[in-house]
């Protein structure tokens, strides 16, 4: 229980990977969906299927693409946790940057196929996908435009989609207040104080399942687009960190880069987040923040290991204690409790690393005595996997 990342729920096992949903998510799921209730109880349905469902399962089959990554590469997977700022995929692959990199692509090729297939079901149907990732309200209310009739769709008969009488502007998801000869009042988005005359605008309405592919199309595009921002510890991020380490050689300078690019990112999801009083965006910085800052930290102790893919920070990071020494010392100055509890962290994490090492090394003495009396050829295909994987590791030591 001293570790948060730990309060999880196992869901399933699927492709011999174990599903888990942390607390948090439940916590944070339950509270958005009494704000939606207590504020509108039609929208209850919608979030539900929109940011249960829907999310959940564009965020896993994301997920399970850096695992399959993994595996690709001859590396090895073995949970997935979701979490509230998304998922953490936690894989081992060779130490080298073409692994890692392939890893990490894993993830937004899947989202890239989502949008591909959806894209191409839309237009089937003779609709354009949405591709503006800032119009949010194309998960309630998307807007559509039939390439072949050039109209404009609308999702519902009720949805609110006006037009000012001369045709040259539009608006929709506004307040508007009928009058008796048919028209509406709404106020003027860029002059709040003034009011426009408009009318309903006549739009087609698509089918439902057309709703829904708009909806899955939107979100996987906007996952995508923003899993390449290249903030450490996000997918943009890592694939930042391999592109250099490959170009250069050097693992460390690689991974510092990254890291700053993630800092300054940090701060400027803080800036909007305050700027638009956006709750996510602001915990979603102090973890860009926070996970970057610890990376460096681990870089400075000089304990950077072949830590497994994903979001190392999840599973201990951190470097080694002061070393021992017989010489008198002055008395420690006491750490505060921030500095105790990151010193815990990456003893524990040393401490799991020891054990993992014995018992790699001792399943390696058994599998080179099996080699001597039966062959090499005796071997299964996940032994090799665990050769070649453990060979590699102690060659980029």
């Amino acid at each position: 229980m001293r570790d948060p990342m730990s309060w999880s729920i196992p869901l399933f096992r699927a492709f011999g990977i174990q599903v888990k949903l942390h607390i948090l998510y439940i916590v944070l799921t339950l509270g958005m969906l009494l704000r939606v209730y207590s504020n509108d109880k039609s929208h209850v349905t919608d979030f539900v299927l929109i940011w249960v469902v829907m999310l959940f399962c564009i965020i896993l089959l994301h997920e399970f693409g850096h695992c399959f990554a993994a595996r690709k590469v001859d590396g090895e997977a073995d949970e997935i946790l979701m979490w509230p700022l998304g998922g953490l995929a936690y894989c081992a692959v060779p130490h080298t940057a073409r692994a890692n990199f392939i890893c990490v692509a894993g993830g937004p090729a899947v989202n890239v196929l989502i949008c591909l297939v959806a894209a191409a079901t839309l237009f089937s149907a003779n609709y354009l996908p949405p591709m503006n990732p800032l119009n949010t309200n194309q998960l309630y209310y998307p807007e559509l435009h039939n390439w072949q009739s050039g109209e404009t769709g609308k999702p519902y008969e009720n949805s609110p989609h006006y037009v000012t009488k001369d045709g040259s502007r539009k608006f929709r998801g506004v307040a508007a207040l009928p009058q008796k000869d048919g028209s509406f009042l709404i106020l003027d988005p860029d002059k709040p104080t003034d009011l426009i005359e408009v009318s309903k605008a006549p739009s087609d309405i698509y089918p439902g399942w057309v709703l829904w592919t708009a909806r899955i199309f939107w979100m996987s595009w906007v996952l995508f687009l923003f899993n390449l921002i290249p903030a450490f510890p996000l997918d943009g991020g890592r694939a930042l960190q391999c592109i250099l380490w490959g170009r250069s050689g050097d693992y460390r300078a690689a991974t510092q880069v990254a890291c700053w690019a993630g800092l300054i990112s940090a701060l400027l999801f803080l800036l909007v987040s305050f700027w638009q009083n956006e709750t996510m965006l602001l915990f979603l910085g102090l973890f860009i923040m926070f996970s970057s800052y610890q990376q460096l930290m681990t870089l400075d102790h000089g304990t950077e290991e072949n830590g497994p893919f994903g979001y190392d920070f999840s599973k201990g990071y951190g470097g080694f204690g002061p070393d021992e020494d017989t010489t008198p010392a002055k008395k420690a100055k006491r750490h505060g409790p921030v500095k105790r509890w990151l010193l815990a962290r990456r003893a524990r994490k040393m401490k799991r690393e020891v054990a993992q090492r014995h018992a790699d090394e001792s399943r390696l003495d058994e599998l080179l005595d099996k080699i001597s009396r039966t062959g090499k050829e005796s071997l299964s295909s996940e032994e090799k996997r665990f050769m070649d994987r453990v060979s590699e590791r102690y060659r980029n030591r």
